[in-house]
């Protein structure tokens, strides 16, 4: 099979497969686009290659991922993805205050309404009366004047706050709290952990390090090796099974959905090494704050959390239990077989974006940034209470593929926009455009094009390939 890419934007084209062994070509595209002061999204000068592998912030030490490769096979939703920082409003008086909201909005544009057909004689001989002539002019201006409005696809705030840190109580207040808890068996407990106030927020990046999450971990080599207690270290086939084997810790415990956080604690660390100070996390749900109580309830193990704290706007780590079960039973008799993908896989492991960032694209939506981007930023304004709010609009346009099947037929497959990443810090915006179709038939050649979106007007119900993997096409 031949791949012409008939587009100045960087494109591949490789094989996937489904999980009834069907086979199926994948074609993907990555175009970059910037803005200036006017707010007008244009294509950059120089285009980004596509992202052949996972990409971390910082590719020195453990990290969160900017962006996920872009050679998966198929995503069911699009992944909106904004790496950004977090900009405290501007007040009247200079000060900043202890925690605000930032806010990410995706929305569908409104559109005028749909033009009647003209009106029609008797037969085609005749015109249509002069009556049926003006009573559709008329509503021909009707339509022009009306506006259908859009839809929010995506409204999503989180609460960004200034340092802060969870603090063992002092030797007093501790045995106070223990004399509480005794005296009234048990019915009253005072926590020995104290949660003090944010101070003053500042710019901070919005990245899972900021995010409820984290491990414990006890290295052999440290003093606090000899204080972990029996119950808290591995067992010899954990130590054997361990990533670090041979140099494995004596105890270890992650909190799955984030290991790079903080606020996640154990009471056998603190014990173990002494801990009177944890950093809190600074990036939370306005609904669902991190506390005390949840604190506490994670410290002492008391009972499993209803759900998880872990919030952000980037992608959401592969490890997260969440995203991690997608990815099918991997047992030994899968492990044992030649099939490519477990039976139960599901496509949507490949969805790297927050569930509440998933949605269907079109490429006309229109971007709406509340305090995630410096109030210098071309095309960002400073509202009357200090927000500062940065508006962008897709630009609409729809890439394509030509499919040449092997018999002479042809045919029309839209690409689908299933990744935008949008980071305000370096003024780009970068969209994935993915498309699938069976391999059988045969397939002799793709070619991927692209039509600005006033000539994709009126074609993109002529497309007559299925945009989707084999698996889904067969009625999956």
């Amino acid at each position: 099979m031949e791949f012409r890419n008939h587009t100045p934007f960087p494109a591949l084209a490789f094989g996937g497969v489904d999980t009834r062994e069907q086979s199926f070509h994948v074609v993907v595209l990555r175009q970059t686009l910037t803005w200036g002061a006017d707010g007008l999204l244009v294509f950059s000068d120089e285009q980004s290659p596509l992202c052949m592998a996972d990409e971390p912030f910082d590719a020195e030490s453990p990290s969160s991922v900017r962006q996920e490769s872009d050679l998966c096979t198929y995503k069911p939703l699009a992944d909106v993805i904004v790496n950004a920082t977090a900009h405290p409003p501007r007040t009247s008086d200079g000060r900043s205050a202890s925690r605000f909201e930032v806010r990410l909005v995706i929305a569908r544009p409104g559109a005028p309404a749909s033009i009647p057909p003209s009106p029609y004689g008797l037969n085609p001989l005749m015109p249509p009366s002069p009556e049926a002539l003006r009573e559709w002019q008329a509503e021909v201006e009707r339509a022009r004047r009306t506006q259908v409005s859009g839809e929010r696809l995506i409204d999503k705030k989180l609460v960004i706050t200034g340092p802060r840190e969870f603090t063992r109580r002092t030797g007093l207040a501790r045995a106070s709290a223990s004399l509480a808890r005794l005296g009234t068996f048990g019915a009253v407990r005072m926590s020995t952990w104290s949660l003090n106030d944010p101070a003053a927020a500042a710019a901070l990046p919005v990245r899972l390090e900021h995010a409820f999450g984290g491990q414990c971990r006890v290295d052999s080599s440290t003093p606090a090796a000899e204080k972990v207690g029996a119950k808290s270290r591995l067992s010899t086939e954990q130590i054997a099974a361990h990533p670090d084997a041979p140099l494995a810790p004596v105890a270890h415990d992650a909190y799955e959905a984030n290991v790079l956080g903080t606020g996640y604690i154990r009471e056998w660390f603190i014990e173990a090494t002494g801990l009177d100070r944890v950093q809190a996390p600074r990036i939370e749900s306005p609904g669902s704050p991190v506390t005390l109580s949840l604190f506490d309830r994670i410290r002492t193990g008391a009972s499993p959390l209803p759900g998880s704290p872990v919030v952000g706007l980037g992608v959401r780590p592969k490890g997260h239990p969440d995203r991690a079960c997608l990815v099918g039973t991997i047992d030994e008799p899968f492990v044992q077989g030649t099939a490519a993908l477990p039976a139960d896989f599901d496509f949507a492991v490949w969805n790297a974006a927050w569930p509440d960032q998933q949605v269907q694209l079109l490429g006309d939506e229109q971007i709406i940034l509340r305090n995630l981007c410096d109030a210098g930023t071309p095309a960002a304004v400073v509202e009357a209470g200090g927000d500062i709010v940065l508006t962008l609009a897709l630009q609409g346009d729809l890439p394509f593929v030509l499919v040449r099947y092997a018999d002479g037929s042809i045919g029309e497959l839209p690409a689908r926009l299933d990744t935008l990443v949008i980071d305000p810090e370096e003024r780009e915006i970068s969209c994935v455009w993915r498309a699938t179709v069976a391999s059988s038939p045969e397939v002799r050649v793709l070619e991927f094009r692209m039509l600005s979106r006033e000539e994709a007007r009126g074609t993109e119900e002529s497309f007559n390939v299925t945009d989707r993997p084999a698996e889904v096409a067969h009625g999956k």
